[in-house]
């Protein structure tokens, strides 16, 4: 299994526009790794994780083949991971010639991409399915089986997380979510063993603010991580990658790493590609 992050920023990407903190300014001059845009993965180049405004400026960075990625896991509907608007790229006249696309969403962002599949007419080539937590479901393209998860995050906008199998290897993406709930660590054990997780680091190293509900920080990444550790569901050999980063956490990238490496733990940048 593959997942290569495409974006790795929380909403106002890093640096934020128009903002002068020492995060942002730094970063602008460092440039490459400390450029972050909105958060968005793939994973074996067939199922795209959330769908935002960035998604145009990934297709064209990184070259994303289209023809392959047949379906797209949504979190929540946060426009910086569903920016439904954009769904009418799929419709005729901007679009010609293309496959077809599902989207997967818990009912906010539902209701949301279903609006406009129907506003634009694309019943015959978007399709977009409910999903709540606790489900379990079947991508038969590609073999993917996927759990689906209660985030602890904005609850309005009904948000989820994914733990993802094929072939034998099991990712967990675990984005807009503060520390995990109880039911969580259950659902995961019987899952499987992780092979990979990626958590929520929107408040980087955790100086300053408790980053406990919403989003996480480094601090509350160990708990999870300690938790997990502790209920079998990972082990020293699971690849842990922290992700989503705020301006507002206040560090940038080259802050960051020292630290996180003292913990085994990666930090993401745009473009970082996992195998495992």
């Amino acid at each position: 299994m593959k997942i290569k992050f495409l974006g790795t920023a929380a909403y106002e990407g890093v640096p934020a526009m128009y903002c002068q903190c020492k995060v942002c300014r730094d970063s602008l001059k460092t440039g490459g790794r400390a450029l972050r845009t909105r958060s968005q993965a793939l994973v074996d180049d067939m199922l795209l994780l959330d769908y935002n405004a960035d998604t145009v400026c990934h297709f064209l960075q990184y070259r994303i083949d289209w023809n392959k990625v047949g379906s797209c896991l949504i979190t929540h509907s946060h426009s910086d991971h569903l920016y439904p608007l954009d769904i009418a790229i799929l419709s005729t006249p901007f679009t010609h010639e293309h496959r077809s696309l599902r989207f997967y969403s818990a009912k906010s962002g539902y209701d949301k991409i279903k609006e406009q599949i129907e506003l634009h007419q694309m019943q015959n080539h978007v399709e977009v399915s409910l999903v709540k937590p606790g489900d379990i479901f079947q991508i038969e393209e590609g073999g993917f089986k996927v759990l689906v998860l209660k985030a602890n995050h904005a609850a309005e906008t009904t948000p989820v997380f994914y733990a993802i199998e094929r072939g034998g290897k099991r990712l967990l993406y675990a984005h807009d979510t503060g520390v995990f709930y109880e039911e969580v660590y259950a659902q995961l054990k019987n899952f499987g063993r992780l092979d990979c997780i990626s958590l929520d680091c929107t408040g980087c190293l955790g100086i300053g603010w408790d980053w406990r509900n919403g989003h996480m920080s480094l601090r509350t990444n160990l708990e999870v991580i300690e938790r997990l550790k502790k209920e079998g569901i990972m082990d020293e050999k699971t690849i842990v990658v922290s992700n989503h980063y705020s301006h507002n956490g206040g560090q940038t990238y080259d802050e960051m790493v020292p630290e996180m490496a003292k913990n085994g733990i990666i930090v993401s940048y745009d473009g970082l590609e996992i195998e495992f």
